[in-house]
């Protein structure tokens, strides 16, 4: 981590997205600040409804493209920790924001490579590994969670198809499955057993790979 009195060779550009665990993703182009990464993003989170979550924006330090991660939390209203990483993922980060920036790929399509799970995967940070979001994006559950499928397989596994089982007996097999560290409150994690069979089934469906047939009230199928 480099101070944020070191201002040296520190080049910002002039993108910056909000990773907000209610509010989701939001990318602000063009934008033009103090020339200071930790006023920049306070700035930008005085004027937009924030909750917990991080702020990644591409730099370029000596030659080296990265990312400058800050941590937010509405109760502080500030950053309350930061990183500058430049390393091989933090790099491939920047570079895909910077095409964007330079219209070289559309906003939707760095929003969908951008995924928590991809970031997790590509940059050693800290705050990016610690990051959940409160409650799970409907459109991250419905086409990105891999728990979805993985379970899904296991349950076809452990039970086959097309056979009758207890609801009880599916919804108690999920939640001792889920593995999800992306969301505090997730579908797959409901109180209410019938919930997890339910949330689970509309996510097979909207990917059209299978399906949790409720057959009577206490019995479903697996199809």
């Amino acid at each position: 981590m480099s101070s944020v009195d070191d201002k040296n060779n520190l080049e910002l550009k002039d993108v910056m997205i909000l990773f907000d665990r209610d509010q989701g993703v939001s990318i602000f182009p063009n934008f033009r600040g103090y020339d200071d990464p930790i006023d920049d993003a306070e700035w930008l989170l005085e004027r937009n409804p924030s909750s917990k979550g991080f702020i990644l924006r591409p730099i370029v330090r000596d030659d080296k493209c990265g990312l400058w991660i800050g941590e937010f939390t509405h109760s502080t209203s500030g950053i309350t920790r930061y990183e500058e990483i430049y390393d091989e993922g933090a790099s491939k980060i920047c570079n895909l924001i910077l095409k964007y920036a330079s219209e070289e790929i559309s906003e939707r399509s760095l929003i969908e490579r951008l995924t928590i799970n991809s970031l997790k995967k590509t940059v050693k940070s800290n705050i990016i590994q610690d990051f959940k979001y409160y409650v799970c994006p409907i459109n991250l559950f419905y086409s990105e969670c891999k728990e979805v499928n993985r379970i899904y397989e296991h349950l076809k596994s452990r039970f086959g198809v097309g056979r009758r089982i207890s609801y009880s007996t599916i919804a108690d097999e999920i939640l001792k499955m889920n593995k999800c560290q992306n969301a505090i409150i997730c579908p797959l994690k409901a109180s209410n057993a019938f919930e997890r069979i339910y949330n689970l089934n509309k996510a097979l469906r909207s990917r059209g790979i299978g399906e949790i047939r409720i057959i009577d009230p206490g019995t479903v199928m697996i199809i």
